[in-house]
C-alpha cells in the first residue's frame, strides 16, 4: 500500500519546527484559479485567472512552554512545509491570519503567503 502524503514538519525561522498535532492538517500551494468566460458562441469563450495565495491550516499541540504570542507574531517570514513524501516546500514573507485561541491543549493556526515554491 502507498504512503499517503501528509504534513511531515512546518519550520517557522523565529520559532523552530511548530508543535503539530496527530493530524496537522493541510497545505494549498499557491496556484492560479480558472473560471470559464462565455463568449458570443461557445469556441469564442475561454477563462480568466486570478493568483491563490498558499494557504496552511495546522492543528498545533499547545504544551506547557508553548509561546502562544510567538505564533501570533509570525509574519514576513520564510515558512518551509516538509511533506511525508520528502517534498519540501517554502512560504515566501508568510503571515499568520488570526490569533490562536488556547483551549484544550490544541489549537488552529493559519498561515498564508502570496506565493509558495516548491525546493526539494
Amino acid at each position: 500500500m502507498a504512503q499517503l502524503n501528509n504534513i511531515r514538519t512546518v519550520s517557522v525561522p523565529s520559532i523552530g519546527k511548530l508543535p503539530l498535532a496527530e493530524k496537522p492538517g493541510s497545505f494549498t500551494p499557491s496556484g492560479i484559479k480558472r473560471e470559464h468566460k462565455a463568449g458570443r458562441l461557445a469556441e469564442d469563450g475561454g477563462y480568466t485567472e486570478t493568483g491563490v495565495p498558499a494557504k496552511l491550516e495546522l492543528s498545533i499541540n499547545l504544551a506547557g512552554g508553548v509561546d502562544v504570542t510567538a505564533f501570533n507574531a509570525i509574519r514576513d517570514e520564510d515558512v518551509t512545509v516538509r511533506l511525508a513524501d520528502g517534498r519540501v516546500h517554502l512560504m515566501s514573507r508568510a503571515f499568520v491570519t488570526e490569533p490562536i485561541q488556547v483551549g484544550d491543549g490544541e489549537s488552529k493556526l493559519t498561515i498564508m503567503a502570496n506565493t509558495s515554491e516548491q525546493i526539494a
